[in-house]
């Protein structure tokens, strides 16, 4: 394996699987005809007594805070302090701050974006560069720019594959997939320049890098990959992950009304429209069809009820 790749890997913050006690696969790695991109289709799992785990989903997701929004080089930080003196200390005080830099705005993504690094960094295993919450000043604020920065080196050509993330939470799906588009074109599609919609999320990558990764040696070679008047600059390609949430009424409104094969095979009949109306929004935007693109899509009993609990659960 090239040092690259090695040290790239190295980034990744993956669990042992613990997502998949919470959600239950309905198609994975399926095409989407006519384009380059793939959807990955999970629901929402019901417990024994037939109720969705939606509480414990939430408070899963808000348990990577750290993960999600403290640079790399603080969470090693306090790693080490754990290992030299066995005090949480730090640990406690970045949860602390992680907390902080969620917006408490009612209508905030947040929770969309956090699944979408989880999704991203469990299934198909690929690391975040750089953490845009701790580029926050505010917690009232959202940050401006891609929801995400996820990367891949290929050693076949040592070329470096940056991974631009949207993420929407939407009561339906056609709305989800409009805005999530939309707003991804821009990333993949823009010529490199001064006023592209990349720009300047590149430079935060660059000016930011160190403390996200923690690796004076990766930092170097990846900042040349960014740098226009580097020749590895053309080497630099772009790609999608995308996560879409949206409310389905196929949950059951009372316990033991279903079970999860129910449920799933329920969703499976649906399936086939997603994947339609999803190729239907990538069509829209001429040449965006050509890109690679991963989308995740997750119904839920209620995007607003998911929003609302993860920000009582995070406040806690």
């Amino acid at each position: 394996m090239n040092w690259i790749e090695e040290a790239i890997q190295n980034l990744l913050i993956k669990g042992e699987g613990e997502i998949f006690s919470r959600i239950e696969t309905i198609g994975s790695n399926l095409e989407i005809d006519g384009t380059e991109a793939h959807a990955y289709c999970y629901g929402l799992k019901l417990d024994g007594q037939g109720n969705p785990r939606t509480k414990d989903l939430i408070e899963f997701v808000a348990s990577k805070l750290i993960d999600y929004s403290i640079p790399k080089k603080l969470q090693d930080e306090a790693k080490e302090q754990l290992n030299k003196t066995g005090s949480t200390s730090k640990i406690i005080e970045l949860g602390k701050r992680a907390k902080h830099l969620f917006t408490d705005l009612e209508k905030t993504g947040e929770f969309g974006e956090i699944l979408l690094y989880i999704l991203v960094q469990e299934i198909l295993e690929l690391p975040q560069l750089i953490s845009k919450m701790s580029l926050k000043t505010s917690g009232q604020l959202h940050y401006q720019g891609a929801d995400g920065i996820h990367v891949k080196f290929d050693e076949t050509d040592n070329s470096l594959s940056l991974y631009w993330g949207e993420s929407k939470m939407e009561q339906t799906i056609s709305s989800g997939l409009k805005n999530c588009f939309d707003s991804l074109k821009s990333f993949l599609l823009d010529t490199y320049g001064h006023d592209s919609t990349q720009t300047r999320d590149l430079h935060l990558i660059t000016s930011n890098i160190a403390d996200n990764l923690n690796n004076p040696k990766l930092e170097d070679i990846l900042v040349r990959y960014f740098d226009l008047d580097d020749d590895l600059s053309n080497k630099l390609k772009y790609k999608g992950v995308c996560f879409v949430g949206f409310d389905s009424k196929n949950y059951p409104k009372s316990p033991l009304e279903k079970n999860t094969k129910e449920l799933i095979e329920a969703f499976q009949l649906e399936m086939s429209k997603w994947l339609k109306s999803s190729g239907n929004q990538i069509k829209k935007h001429q040449n965006l069809e050509k890109f690679e693109i991963h989308l995740f899509l997750i119904p839920f009993p209620s995007v607003q009820e998911f929003r609302t609990h993860f920000l009582k659960t995070i406040a806690i």
